[in-house]
């Protein structure tokens, strides 16, 4: 039967530095992924509302052209 006291975890290796970088450089990585999608969905969204204000102003200055007209 083993005795629990007797037990000697293994000691800290050079590949156990390795792995804790790796881990670090991975999630570096998905944290950089993460801000440029989030920067592209930022810049579609701004283009979009920029379309969307063109396009009022758009219709807004041939409302105002059809209204001159009329007169």
């Amino acid at each position: 039967m083993i005795n629990e006291n007797d037990y000697v975890p293994r000691p800290v290796r050079f590949l156990d530095f390795i792995v804790i970088g790796a881990g670090f450089i991975h999630n570096l990585a998905r944290s950089i992924e993460t801000l440029t999608g989030e920067l592209m969905e930022l810049s579609i969204y701004h283009s979009n509302q920029k379309t969307q204000v063109n396009r009022a102003w758009e219709d807004m200055s041939a409302d105002l052209e059809n209204l001159q007209e009329d007169k």
